[in-house]
């Protein structure tokens, strides 16, 4: 199972290092540069995509304090977002507005969908790939002092990202567009 300190480990290892055995080791560079690297590449990858196995429901009631103007209603966004997918239900979207940690909308009943931050046990296998080729990517100059090794990398890195995406993508059937008001502008005809 995947967890924060076998990906950076993982990493090091794709550029000849040690692993570490945890992200607080003493004397240990590696270790120093993963605890400050890592969490703000893991945010940026999370909400880079509509991961599958990060993908939650739930559905909020507002609360008692309502905005100063404009929407109806406010509802705190959950903990866990990281990116709102979509505020609705399929075919029947609602209008939002984030703002603050809050989601404001004219609706008495919230259904979210968002990326949530989960555990790396939670992760994909190819998520999980993805975040050691940006972990060794951003670790590569500074552990190897090597801009080549870094290129390389940052090359890896990018077609992990894609090749995850593609999978990921794959995996939910295609959007309907039959129902689309730009469709139905163009007369019903799809091209």
């Amino acid at each position: 199972m995947a967890s924060d300190v076998s990906i950076c480990s993982a990493a090091l290892a794709l550029l000849g290092d040690a692993p570490i055995s945890s992200l607080t080791e003493a004397n240990r560079n590696a270790a120093t540069l993963c605890s400050n690297i890592y969490p703000l590449a893991k945010a940026e990858v999370l909400r880079s995509h509509p991961w599958n196995c990060l993908t939650t429901r739930v559905v909020l009631s507002p609360e008692v304090t309502t905005p100063a103007f404009e929407w109806s209603y406010q509802f705190v966004k959950p903990g866990d977002c990281l990116r709102v997918i979509s505020v609705g239900y399929d075919g029947s979207p609602e209008p939002y507005l984030m703002e603050n940690g809050k989601i404001l909308a004219n609706t008495t009943v919230l259904r979210l969908l968002y990326v949530a931050d989960k555990s790396e046990g939670n992760w994909d296998t190819q998520l999980v790939d993805v975040m050691v080729k940006r972990m060794a990517k951003d670790l590569a100059y500074p552990i190897t002092k090597s801009a080549t090794l870094a290129e390389a990398m940052a090359g890896e890195y990018l077609r992990a990202m894609k090749r995850a995406r593609s999978t990921d993508g794959q995996e939910n059937p295609p959007e309907d567009w039959n129902d689309s008001p730009f469709i139905a502008a163009r007369g019903g005809r799809g091209y």
